[in-house]
């Protein structure tokens, strides 16, 4: 997954992997993949999420980038998988090629008679767990300044009394939303940050990866957000790709890309292999986040008719600082009197006086 941070965690841009619904440590938010964790007083929004999915039949890939802008020192993440993750570092030019290959074809419009001022417009259409209950922890990884934990097992008291323990503080709301999630014998991840350095630039991403016998991006941590949540989805598969959960009729994803890639990132190329270089790019924005019920759930289109997006760019086009289209007529106008008094003064009347 691809995972960025920007500039420290106070007041600035945290960019963390998260698989479906990821849980934020206290008073924690939620975000389209689950929940956001800060600590306590601190407060957290996310800026962006945009996640690139793959599965090759057994096991699937998730490489995500989440925008944070958070007032405390240190946040956390909670991301439920189907079974447990492997956390790895993602590669930083992956999402960088994601943005150049589905970049909207530009059409410029030419305006000749401006548009109120000059200028430009844009129009962009595991094992048992312990007895208390608390999950068993299967792994643990440093990923720079990034500690990801892989935990299995445990009932929602125990889990809630894991993350206390280990400095992820989340409201209610949020813990709850976990529940459905053990219901259904899933893992979790559980990452934070664990130096108190200064960060300038961006951290490299964050993947998970695990087995699944179909694609899924966690959504149901999201019933907690108290806003509109927004995520951009790149999914790869053999066929063009579309949802299919219980959600996607009133979501109402909207597809910005449809077609096959032949991608130059060394990652990027890896999961487009055998045959899965088929590439949707699609953007949800859910309002009602407490109607959420259901995970992303993904299946083949009916069809693999490739799309991309158009923008139109009007360029307004002057002649010595006034709209064109305006100094052709004033030429016309001017050309039509001079050709008339030019006519007037050789015609044969005009001669006679």
């Amino acid at each position: 997954m691809l995972l960025r941070w920007t500039a420290r965690l106070v007041a600035a841009a945290i960019v963390v992997l998260g698989v479906g619904g990821i849980g934020v440590a206290g008073p924690a938010s939620a975000c389209a993949c689950g929940g956001v964790a800060v600590p306590t007083g601190a407060d957290a929004r996310v800026a962006d999420e945009t996640a690139l999915l793959s599965w090759d039949g057994q096991h699937e890939t998730i490489d995500m980038r989440l925008g944070l802008r958070t007032t405390g020192d240190s946040a956390g993440l909670i991301v439920p998988t189907p079974t447990p993750a492997t956390v790895t570092a993602g590669s930083t030019g992956t999402f960088s090629e994601l943005s150049e290959l589905t970049a909207p074809r530009v059409i410029k419009d030419r305006e000749w008679f401006g548009h109120g001022g000059l200028g430009f417009g844009l129009t962009v259409g595991a094992g048992a767990p312990p007895r208390d209950g608390r999950p068993t922890v299967l792994a643990q990884v440093q990923l720079g300044p990034l500690q990801a934990t892989t935990l299995s097992g445990g009932d929602l008291t125990g889990v809630r009394q894991w993350l206390s323990d280990n400095g992820y503080r989340m409201r209610d709301e949020v813990i709850a939303t976990l529940q459905p999630y053990l219901s259904d014998g899933w893992s979790f991840v559980a990452m934070r940050l664990t130096s108190t350095a200064p960060l300038a630039g961006s951290l490299d991403p964050v993947r998970l990866s695990f087995a699944s016998d179909r694609m899924v991006y966690p959504m149901r941590m999201s019933r907690a957000a108290t806003q509109t949540q927004t995520v951009r989805l790149y999914v790869l598969g053999a066929h063009r790709m579309q949802r299919d959960d219980a959600d996607s009729d009133w979501q109402d994803p909207s597809v910005t890309f449809a077609g096959r890639i032949d991608p130059a990132d060394a990652d990027l190329k890896q999961l487009s292999a055998n045959g899965h270089a088929f590439l949707t790019a699609m953007t949800v924005t859910i309002r009602e986040t407490a109607q959420i019920s259901s995970d992303f759930r993904f299946a083949d289109a009916p069809h693999d008719d490739a799309y991309r997006e158009v923008e139109h760019r009007t360029v307004y086009v002057e002649f010595l600082g006034i709209p064109a289209g305006y100094a052709v007529l004033i030429g016309v106008v001017l050309l039509t009197v001079v050709v008339g008094a030019v006519m007037l003064r050789t015609s044969p009347s005009s001669r006679r006086r």
